[in-house]
């Protein structure tokens, strides 16, 4: 569960062209499970849950993907030099 909804997230951050599962670059699949391992650890922690006092449900915040899964999906490359 938690891999199906960081491809979702991955995908949605840095869309691929229709490639065959084989094709996937390694980056993207890192991606996906260092923000599967992130989503599951903020369920562990329960960071970000509210209680509605009316309904008594549980709502949850979403994890937004940190910056070293948004690189390893769109490296930033340097442009220029240091003279």
């Amino acid at each position: 569960m938690y891999l199906t909804v960081a491809a979702s997230a991955c995908l949605a951050f840095a869309p691929l062209p229709d490639l065959d599962p084989e094709e996937v670059p390694e980056n993207y699949r890192l991606a996906q499970v260092m923000h599967a391992r992130n989503v599951y650890n903020a369920v562990l922690g329960n960071s970000g849950a509210q209680v509605d006092p009316d309904t008594g449900y549980t709502v949850m915040a979403s994890t937004p993907l940190d910056w070293h899964i948004r690189q390893l999906l769109r490296p930033v490359s340097a442009w220029g030099a240091v003279a």
